[in-house]
């Protein structure tokens, strides 16, 4: 977080917050009915906390896991965001 600037950065991983349209957030086979629940608790949970932050001001960014192996791209992109 950067509190001067009332912005925040997320790293989220693919498979833990499910990653819309990437290959590294399916759900395993086992145990199905599980996992979905537990994803899903995931993906709500931050949907409500990036909501309450932008409700009070800040901006938000979220960085995908595999948006990481891209590093000149990823600093472009976060070097944009807390610079606007």
């Amino acid at each position: 977080m950067f509190k001067g600037k009332k912005k925040a950065i997320f790293v989220h991983g693919c498979f833990w917050h499910r990653h819309p349209s990437c290959a590294s957030a399916r759900i395993p086979k086992s145990n199905e009915d599980f996992w979905l629940k537990k994803l899903e608790n995931n993906v709500e949970r931050d949907k409500l906390a990036i909501q309450s932050l932008e409700d009070n001001g800040w901006s938000t960014y979220v960085v995908w896991e595999c948006e990481i192996k891209d590093v000149d791209t990823l600093r472009s992109r976060l070097l944009k965001f807390l610079e606007r």
